[in-house]
């Protein structure tokens, strides 16, 4: 019996995320929102940030991509434990009035995604998708992040199109692994 457990064709891990980036676009301009659309974004967004890390630990990525940090707005916990019975209340946990830029690995994010913890959509004056609020379990007590629902179609179009060209393997004798180096020649001179 044979099991693969990391990615071995990344076409179609990527194919799906330049899907989900289409449909994540379309959702810009619904104007409609029944429940099943929200379960629908969140779906996306989870199994999008999966793939992603998947990717990136497959080591199927450029380390350009991988490696990028994505911008967010932070928002800082006020104080109250964010639990099951209040997460949906985020006015009253973070203090929304002060959030600030912030800088962090595209990791970070897919694990705020996939361990989401708080899962808030942002509508503009026009009740259009703009933004998704999340936290994961672990930050949950930390900080509430805002993230441009533009900059997560331009990540998945951005990893979904991302096929490296060239791979050094460098044998690691601390970890007796191998730590990999991914470039493209486009992207990466």
């Amino acid at each position: 019996m044979s099991v693969k457990l990391m990615i071995y064709e990344s076409r179609f891990w990527k194919n799906d995320l330049l899907k989900q980036a289409n449909s994540l676009r379309s959702r810009m301009l619904q104007k409609r929102w029944p429940e099943a659309s929200f379960a629908r974004l969140e779906q996306d967004m989870m199994l999008g940030f999966y793939s992603i890390r998947k990717l990136i630990e497959s080591k199927k990525l450029s380390d350009a991509v991988a490696n990028q940090s994505l911008e967010a707005l932070s928002y800082e916990w006020m104080g109250e434990p964010v639990t099951l019975i209040n997460k949906n209340k985020i006015e009253k946990l973070y203090n929304l009035n002060s959030g600030h830029k912030i800088q962090k690995k595209l990791i970070f994010f897919c694990h705020q995604f996939i361990h989401s913890y708080i899962f808030e959509v942002l509508f503009d004056e026009n009740y259009r998708l703009n933004g998704i609020f999340i936290s994961s379990d672990k930050e949950r007590n930390k900080a509430l992040y805002l993230v441009k629902l533009q900059s997560v179609i331009d990540i998945f179009e951005q990893v979904g199109s991302d096929y490296p060209t060239n791979l050094e393997y460098t044998i690691n004798f601390k970890t007796l692994e191998y730590d990999v180096k991914a470039w493209s020649q486009k992207i990466d001179q």
